[in-house]
């Protein structure tokens, strides 16, 4: 017979046979293996006796399973053999367990890096003007020409010369900071790659020109629509110019940098009436673009200011052809 028997399989012998007593029953179990019975033991004497060793196995292997490893491509569960006379289902016997392995959801934490607690390093600052030019650049693009200069040798020589009475005494043109300059700085969104050549300028100009002489002010994207020495709370809207004479330092990309679809973007009607105000209260402008001319908007050049480009291959010659 091939297999094992269960009961199912008792009860379709005994219905098959016609069983009626419980000794028909033991009987049919019995010649089935799935229960002892009088014929099955009669029988089958020497089966008994071999059925009892895997039981009294199995026994030794649960009492000392450490004794008895499991064999390689065994099945990790084994049919337990019931007793003889007991009609009980075959229970299953595990014989060997395996441990679950280990399931790591983390990661181990990364080295903490070197010099953490330390204060970071700021890294020198490479300003867009050339350190040695600087000062002559700026003094050239800001200051107002003046004849408080020296004697005019020259020109006082010839007005003698044709006997003419000199009404005031001739002197040299001389460039001047003492009117005072004001700066205005962008502080807008496309500036913030230059905030510290801005503080960088505004140093020099204040070196130049003095402290009190230079009055800085802050806008956002053009002057018309607020500027102040502060935060936003402090500045005046509209942007009023400095008294007459000033010269305004204009540090900014004229609307000319940044995003295209910003919604503050300046336009070129705001930068018109903004420069048009200067002129109009005595002042001349000019401008430090830190974009290359090519990139400069196309209205900069139907109007009068005066643009250097903010690089460092600006030279004093270009400042001052700027200038005139």
């Amino acid at each position: 017979m091939m297999g094992e028997a269960w009961l199912g399989d008792v009860a379709r012998a005994a219905r098959a046979l016609g069983a009626r007593t419980p000794d028909d029953f033991a009987r049919i179990a019995g010649l089935l293996g799935v229960g002892g019975g009088p014929a099955d033991s009669a029988r089958h004497p020497r089966a008994e006796e071999g059925r009892g060793e895997p039981a009294r196995q199995t026994n030794a292997r649960e009492e000392h399973p450490e004794r008895h490893p499991p064999e390689r491509n065994q099945p990790l569960f084994r049919r337990r053999p019931t007793p003889t006379g007991a009609g009980t289902v075959t229970v299953l016997v595990p014989v060997e367990q395996q441990p679950r392995h280990p399931t790591r959801w983390t990661t181990d934490p990364m080295a903490r890096p070197r010099g953490r607690d330390e204060a970071p390093t700021r890294l020198p600052h490479l300003p867009l003007l050339a350190p040695r030019s600087t000062a002559a650049l700026l003094t050239v693009l800001l200051a107002r020409v003046t004849r408080d200069g020296e004697l005019d040798v020259e020109r006082a020589t010839e007005e003698l010369a044709h006997a003419r009475p000199l009404t005031a005494i001739p002197r040299l043109p001389l460039p001047t900071l003492r009117y005072g300059v004001q700066i205005l700085a962008d502080t807008s969104a496309a500036m913030e790659p230059f905030a510290r050549d801005v503080e960088d300028v505004i140093g020099h100009v204040r070196a130049l020109a003095g402290v009190a002489g230079t009055q800085v002010l802050r806008f956002a994207d053009v002057p018309l629509r607020g500027a102040g020495p502060g935060p936003r709370t402090t500045w005046q809207r509209p942007y009023r110019p400095p008294r007459p004479g000033v010269r305004v330092l204009i540090l900014s990309d004229l609307g000319a940098g940044g995003s295209l679809l910003s919604p503050w973007r300046a336009t070129e009607q705001e930068w018109r009436t903004t420069i048009d105000s200067i002129h109009q209260r005595g002042c001349e402008p000019v401008a430090l673009v830190p974009l290359p001319e090519r990139h400069w908007p196309d209205w900069a050049a139907r109007t009068r200011l005066p643009m250097v480009a903010w690089d460092r291959g600006t030279t004093v010659g270009k400042a001052l052809g700027a200038r005139r």
